[in-house]
């Protein structure tokens, strides 16, 4: 079963016309099972799972998920007046990325809630 937080497979046609592919298509992939030995010893450098963006799939560590979230938020307190046509660069894994400011805060919501599960798991002794 693919642990996934947005379930973009399931978003319709309706909101993939209204906001784009990039906002459709934007996902954070967890990995079917989290070591609990790992998260235990060096939970920083524990493999969490894959955010995909723009096609392309990029692995995070616990630390990379708590890292470019708080990116994500910055630069989504920055451009939350701006046009809705105006491009934004962000830079993830050494990978540049050009989202708009709908982009940007799916990107935010989808690490919050991807750092909320990593926790969430953690204290109910799940390990996703």
């Amino acid at each position: 079963m693919t642990k996934s937080v947005n379930q973009s497979w399931a978003v319709s046609q309706k909101f993939r016309t209204r906001y784009g592919s990039t906002w459709a298509d934007l996902d954070f992939f967890f990995k079917d099972k989290v070591s609990a030995g790992n998260f235990k010893t060096d939970p920083m450098n524990t493999n969490i799972g894959a955010l995909q963006l723009e096609g392309i799939s990029l692995p995070f560590k616990y630390k990379d998920l708590i890292l470019y979230n708080k990116k994500a938020t910055k630069l989504g307190a920055q451009t939350h007046r701006s046009d809705i046509s105006e491009k934004f660069a962000i830079d993830i894994k050494s990978k540049t990325f050009m989202l708009n400011r709908q982009e940007i805060n799916r990107l935010r919501e989808t690490l919050d809630d991807a750092l909320v599960t990593v926790h969430r798991s953690y204290e109910l002794g799940l390990y996703l």
